[in-house]
This record gives C-alpha cells, sequence and structure tokens, in this order.
C-alpha cells in the first residue's frame, strides 16, 4: 500500500528532473551559441570575425553611455557635457569571463524562452482546471511582454540617464570615468532585470483583484494621488529643466497605472 501512494510522487519527480535537464541541455547549448555565433550577421558592417557577446559588450557601453540619446541630450546641453568617455578595466582575470557568462546565459535564456515555458506548461497542465488553463495562457504572455517592455525601456531611459547623472557627479569631483567591466555590465544587467519585473506590477494587482485582496474602486479613486506622486517623483530625479526627461520617466509609469486598474477591473471577482 505504501508503495503505490509513492509511485505517482516517484514519477512526477522523475518527470521534473527529467523537463530540468532537457532545458539545462538547452541553455547550455543557447549560451555556447551566443559566444560561438558571429555578430556580422546581426551588423554587415563589422571586419572580421567578432562573436555576438563581444558585440553586445562593446554596444551597451556605448548605447549606455551615449550623450546624444534623445533622453540625455536636452540634460547633457543643460549641463554642458558634450560626451562621456567612460574607460573599463578588469581588476582581475576573471571578471571579463565572468560577464561574458553572465550575457551569454541571458542571451541563451532569451533564446530558449519558448521551450522553458512550453515544459513548464505541460509539466503544471495537468494539474490545471480549464479556467485556470485560460488565465495561465494570456497570463505568461502578458508577463513576457511587460518584462520585456521594461528591459528596453531601462535600456534606453533608465540606465542613461542613471549613468549620466552619476557620471556628472563624478566629473564634477574631477574623477576620471574609469570603472571595473564586472560593476559597469553586472549594475547594467541587474538594472535591465529589475525594471523589467517592475513593469510587471500590473499582473500583480490583476492577481490581487481576482483573489479579491484589493478592488479596481480603490485604484480609480487614488488615481490623482498616484500620478502627483509619480510626476513629483520623477521631477526631483531629473536636474533637466525641461519636460522631456520628466516626461520620458513619468510616462511609462502613468500607463502602467492605468493598465493596472484595467486588469483589475477584468479580473475582479466579490467573493
Amino acid at each position: 500500500m505504501a508503495e503505490n501512494r509513492e509511485a505517482p510522487l516517484q514519477e512526477h519527480i522523475i518527470e521534473l528532473l527529467e523537463r530540468l535537464r532537457r532545458i539545462i541541455i538547452l541553455l547550455l547549448i543557447t549560451s555556447g551559441i551566443a559566444v560561438i555565433i558571429p555578430a556580422q550577421l546581426f551588423n554587415n558592417n563589422l571586419q572580421g570575425y567578432t562573436p555576438l557577446v563581444f558585440y553586445l559588450m562593446k554596444k551597451m557601453q556605448y548605447d549606455l553611455t551615449n550623450v546624444d540619446n534623445p533622453i540625455i541630450r536636452p540634460i547633457a546641453s543643460f549641463f554642458r557635457v558634450k560626451n562621456l568617455t567612460v574607460q573599463l578595466i578588469a581588476h582581475s582575470w576573471l571578471d571579463s569571463i565572468e560577464i561574458i557568462l553572465e550575457l551569454s546565459f541571458l542571451i541563451g535564456l532569451i533564446i530558449a524562452s519558448p521551450y522553458i515555458a512550453k515544459q513548464i506548461y505541460e509539466y503544471l497542465g495537468p494539474a490545471l482546471e480549464e479556467r485556470e488553463k485560460k488565465v495561465m495562457v494570456p497570463f505568461s504572455l502578458g508577463f513576457l511582454i511587460l518584462f520585456t517592455a521594461g528591459i528596453i525601456y531601462a535600456y534606453y531611459v533608465v540606465l542613461p540617464f542613471t549613468f549620466f547623472f552619476l557620471s556628472w557627479l563624478y566629473l564634477l569631483g574631477g574623477v576620471e570615468l574609469i570603472f571595473s567591466v564586472k560593476e559597469f555590465f553586472s549594475f547594467a544587467i541587474l538594472g535591465m532585470l529589475t525594471t523589467g519585473l517592475s513593469f510587471t506590477f500590473p499582473l500583480l494587482i490583476g492577481l490581487a483583484a481576482y483573489l479579491d485582496l484589493i478592488t479596481p474602486q480603490i485604484l480609480k479613486k487614488n488615481w490623482r494621488y498616484v500620478i502627483f506622486g509619480i510626476a513629483v517623483f520623477t521631477a526631483i530625479i531629473t536636474p533637466d529643466p525641461t519636460p522631456v526627461s520628466m516626461t520620458a520617466l513619468s510616462v511609462p509609469f502613468i500607463m502602467l497605472y492605468a493598465l493596472s486598474y484595467w486588469i483589475a477591473k477584468k479580473m475582479y471577482r466579490p467573493r
């Protein structure tokens, strides 16, 4: 009797380990591809063989410190900063290797994400009711869209603004812009991931509304205070006297709040 009761659990564990094994193998393959694949496939102007991950490192350094960014240009003009010459150094032999592995893993994770989602859905599918399956698919798709939007927003707005502001403080003190390659890229990667996760906030609000932990009426009642708080916060952190930077930082979060209300209204089920 005991063996009969334990058999289903053992089968689930074996199935879980098998799916994890497939995911890990695919991640190793896709991460290896990111290191080996030539960047010339994405940029014809490159000369010679350049692995994709090294090309992305150079591109990230340029994009995140480029004062010609439309968001940064008004601030740079106001503070009379024509360019930011940032030099990256390695404190040890392993610094660059760690960053290469991190970027390669992220690229591999992006490439393998559809297969990973498929494995998770197939594993959890038999335990879900039909109503839960209908919610899970749009929830997963919405998470992917919002998370990707957050990463893009961080890459083109949040991180360039952050790097410019911090670099400007260093320049005021006469300090040269020399940073550790590990700290520079780790900070950039962490910033993109955290911003991407923050963009999934509407889904958490929708889930809270579905569980009757919050009501759409509360979100609708307090929208003026939220918008005012966002405007004040972005006005404080942006030294730019023009409304360009303030608008670029505040509008997406206002839109996310509106999206939170819409999702909460759709998913709210009073108990």
